[in-house]
């Protein structure tokens, strides 16, 4: 059956203003869910109204409503808690930066990371964003998108780069897609910030949705592509681990049996 588009947009607009860490104007909504303001706006006016999110009458930012609390939307804090004993036994294992990431419309956001203890490392900010697409973490959200949203997001950012190290042909991009789905990681240098690397791995939900990464992060001068190659199952498990407390894989378990 063919989804209602207004629904799917205003479902779409409910997430990003729900995941967000700090209040949304207008214009932040209508561009990171690639919509003109004035629709945008109707929406946000209807999800208004059913008090699933409010506007700050002083700022004019929009933020959870006071119904956000009776749909399912803790499940920012319970994958942060759940992941957290995984990340740790990550952390200590490789002793490289250990970061949470999930989607925000055509961004990601790092909603946990806990700090490598080398003097030189790459610690990003808890709930800093960068594009969806870019990075070893983009690269893993892209790879398991169904392929209309991959291809739209292409088409609507033109994959522009961060830095001078991004790649931005979609024909070789696409191809970096297939080895993360392949290999079931992704490594990448430099996209994000120069001179640093990271490897991510993919996180689902019951139904078989990526819905967060897991992803290692540190300089490029020690987390090198042959580390990164010898790192990269420790990162897979973690994020298995993480999917299976979240439901993944026991549907098909039940089923078998």
């Amino acid at each position: 059956m063919k989804p209602v588009r207004s629904v799917d947009r205003a479902i779409s607009i409910l997430f990003l203003v729900a995941q967000s860490d700090a209040p949304l104007g207008l214009s932040e909504i209508s561009r990171s869910i690639g919509l003109d303001k004035a629709t945008a706006l109707r929406l946000l006016s209807t999800l208004d109204n059913a008090k699933l999110v409010q506007q700050d009458p002083i700022t004019r930012r929009y933020i959870p409503g006071s119904n956000i609390s009776k749909l399912y939307s803790t499940w920012r804090s319970d994958i942060r808690n759940l992941a957290k004993p995984y990340m740790e036994i990550l952390l200590r294992k490789t002793g490289e930066t250990v970061c949470l990431v999930c989607p925000r419309g055509l961004e990601r956001v790092t909603i946990e990371v806990m700090p490598s203890a080398h003097e030189l490392a790459v610690v990003p900010t808890i709930g800093s964003a960068v594009p969806i697409y870019t990075g070893a973490t983009g690269r893993v959200f892209m790879a398991y998108l169904q392929e209309v949203e991959c291809a739209r997001i292409i088409k609507q950012t033109n994959l522009h780069p961060l830095t001078s190290s991004a790649v931005s042909d979609p024909k070789l991009y696409m191809k970096e897609l297939e080895q993360a789905r392949q290999m079931g990681y992704a490594q990448m240098a430099g996209e994000v910030t120069i001179h640093s690397s990271a490897i991510a791995a993919p996180v689902f939900n019951s139904g078989g949705e990526i819905i967060a990464a897991i992803s290692l992060r540190g300089p490029e001068t020690r987390l090198t592509t042959q580390r990164g190659a010898e790192l990269a199952p420790a990162v897979v498990q973690t994020a298995q681990s993480i999917s299976e407390e979240l439901g993944y894989g026991q549907s098909k378990t039940a089923a078998v049996g």
